[in-house]
C-alpha cells in the first residue's frame, strides 16, 4: 500500500545513515512538506548487506547528501533518472547502474526531480571485512587501495533486472521476500566485484603517462563543453591514436570520451537553467545547435523538459 513520506521522515532517515536531505530551489523546506508518495522498504541482509527497494513519485526536487558513503555502493533505475556527482557527475537512467567506491570518506550527492516515478535499488557495503570470502575482501581492499574513490557505470544482464522488478513489484511478503532480497543482493554484489576485478586487468595496463595524459583529455572536455570536440584532436592532446584513446579512457574513467562530454553538457545546461537561462541560451552555451535535440537529450537524461527548470 502506497504511503506518503514528509521531509521529516527523509530527515529522521538521515540521521541514521548520515544523508541530508534537502529542497534544491524551494523557499521553505517545512518538515511537514509531503515530499513523496510510494513504497520504500530497508533490508538489512547477512554479511553487513544494505538492501533499499524504492517505488516512489516526487512532489519536489530534491536532493540527497551521503556524509558517510559505503567503501562500496550500487545504485540503479529501472524507472526515473537521477544526476549524481561523487568523483565525477553521472547520469543514472532506466536500466543503467552505477558502483562506487569510497576510500577517502568523500561525501556523493543525488539530484532527482518532481513528477518522474524513481523505481529501483541502492546496496550498500561498508567494509569488505564484512565479507566473508577473504579472496574477495582482499579483492576490495585492492581496489580500494589501487583506485581511491571513483564511480562508474555497470551492465546487468535481463535477468537481474527482471528479479530486480520482481522484487520491486510487491508480489512477495514476509520470508519468502527476504530470500528474494538476498539472492538479488548477492547477485548485484557479485557483478559489482567482477566488475572490479576486470577493471583492475584493464587499469594495469595503464601507466602513469598514459594516465596524465588521458587527464588532459578529461580536463579540457570538463573545462570547455560548449567547445566542437573531435576524436582525432583529443587524440592528439593525449599523444596516442584514436582507438587507443578511446579504449584507455573508458578505462580509465569508466565511460566513453563522448559519453563523458555529453553528460558534462547537460550538467552545465541544467545549472544554467535553474539560474534563469533560456532553453535556447543554455543549448547553444554547452554546444548543442538546435534546441530541439538539446530538449530531447535533456528529457532522456532528466525525465523532464528544460523548460520546466527555471
Amino acid at each position: 500500500m502506497d504511503q506518503r513520506y514528509y521531509l521529516r521522515d527523509f530527515r529522521q532517515l538521515g540521521e541514521r545513515h548520515a544523508v541530508r536531505y534537502s529542497l534544491p530551489g524551494a523557499g521553505n523546506e517545512d518538515d511537514a512538506t509531503c515530499l513523496m508518495q510510494g513504497l520504500i522498504a530497508e533490508h538489512r541482509l547477512p554479511g553487513g548487506l544494505v538492501l533499499v527497494s524504492s517505488d516512489v513519485l516526487p512532489f519536489h526536487n530534491y536532493r540527497a547528501d551521503s556524509l558517510r558513503m559505503p567503501c562500496l555502493g550500487l545504485a540503479l533505475l529501472l524507472e526515473g533518472s537521477a544526476a549524481l556527482s561523487f568523483t565525477r557527475d553521472q547520469s543514472l537512467l532506466p536500466g543503467h547502474c552505477v558502483t562506487s567506491l569510497c576510500a577517502d570518506g568523500r561525501p556523493m550527492s543525488a539530484l532527482h526531480l518532481a513528477g518522474a516515478r524513481l523505481r529501483g535499488l541502492n546496496l550498500a557495503l561498508q567494509t569488505p571485512e564484512q565479507l566473508s570470502d577473504e579472496r574477495l575482501a582482499q579483492l576490495l581492499h585492492d581496489a580500494l587501495r589501487r583506485r581511491g574513490s571513483q564511480m562508474n557505470g555497470m551492465s546487468l544482464p535481463m535477468n537481474v533486472r527482471l528479479a530486480i522488478d520482481d522484487l520491486l513489484g510487491g508480489r512477495w511478503q514476509g520470508s519468502l521476500q527476504n530470500l528474494l532480497c538476498q539472492g538479488v543482493a548477492l547477485q548485484l554484489l557479485a557483478h559489482a566485484l567482477a566488475g572490479l576485478e576486470s577493471a583492475r586487468e584493464q587499469a594495469g595496463h595503464l601507466g602513469s603517462r598514459d594516465r596524465r595524459l588521458l587527464e588532459r583529455v578529461r580536463e579540457r572536455l570538463h573545462q570547455a563543453p560548449g567547445e566542437e570536440h573531435s576524436l582525432t584532436e583529443l587524440a592528439q592532446l593525449a599523444c596516442m591514436s584514436s582507438s587507443s584513446l578511446r579504449s584507455k579512457f573508458r578505462a580509465a574513467y569508466g565511460q566513453t570520451v563522448f559519453g563523458y562530454l555529453r553528460e558534462r553538457r547537460l550538467q552545465v545546461a541544467h545549472g544554467r537553467l535553474q539560474q534563469g537561462w533560456s532553453v535556447q541560451q543554455a543549448a547553444h552555451f554547452v554546444g548543442y545547435r538546435h534546441a530541439s535535440n538539446f530538449a530531447t537529450a535533456f528529457r532522456q537524461r532528466f525525465g523532464v523538459a528544460p523548460g520546466s527548470c527555471g
